[in-house]
C-alpha cells in the first residue's frame, strides 16, 4: 500500500533568502542565495502568503472531506504559517501524482472559498514512507513537532 507525505508551501513563503536555505526541486535543500531571492520576488504575481489559524483549520478540514470524496487514508496533517504536510495512504494502483493533484486543487478550492487569492505554492514535494520506523518517525515526532493545528486519525486536532 503506497504512503507518502505531501507538502504544500504558502505561495511566496519559503523564498531562497531564507537564513535556512531554501528548496529547489530535484536539486534538494540549497544554501540562502539572495540573487536567486531577487529573481523569485520579480516573477512573483501576489503578496506572500500566509496560513492562520482560519486557514490552518480550513486546510485539515478539507484533508478529511478530502479523504472521504478520493477514497485515501488520512493518517494525519500538521500546519505552519508557512506550510501543511499531509501523510496519506491508499490501496489501489493510482499514481501519487494523480493523489498528491487532487488533493492541492482541494485545498485551493477550500482556501479560495474564504478569500481570491494564490495560496499554495506550484509545486509541492512528496516523500514515499519507506517503512514502518519512518512511518513511526513522522507520526510521533515529526509531524507533532509543528507549531499551527495538526490533527491525527483517532486522536483529532490538536494544538
Amino acid at each position: 500500500m503506497p504512503c507518502y507525505l505531501f507538502t504544500w508551501h504558502a505561495y511566496a513563503s519559503w523564498m531562497p533568502d531564507r537564513p535556512q536555505g531554501y528548496v529547489r526541486k530535484g536539486r534538494g535543500v540549497l544554501p540562502p542565495d539572495q540573487v536567486e531571492a531577487k529573481r523569485y520576488r520579480a516573477r512573483q504575481k501576489e503578496d506572500e502568503a500566509r496560513f492562520d489559524e482560519t486557514a490552518q483549520r480550513l486546510l485539515i478540514e478539507e484533508c478529511i472531506a478530502t479523504a472521504d470524496f478520493r477514497d485515501f487514508r488520512l493518517h494525519g496533517v500538521a500546519t505552519e504559517s508557512t506550510h501543511v504536510h499531509v501523510l496519506i495512504s491508499w490501496r489501489d494502483e493510482r499514481p501519487f501524482a494523480k493523489l498528491c493533484r487532487g488533493l492541492r486543487e482541494s485545498l485551493s478550492r477550500r482556501l479560495n472559498s474564504s478569500l481570491r487569492r494564490r495560496w499554495l505554492a506550484k509545486d509541492g514535494s512528496r516523500k514515499r514512507v519507506l517503512n514502518d520506523a519512518h512511518y513511526a518517525y513522522l507520526m510521533n515526532r515529526y509531524l507533532p513537532k509543528h507549531s499551527g493545528w495538526k490533527w491525527r486519525e483517532g486522536v483529532g486536532y490538536y494544538r
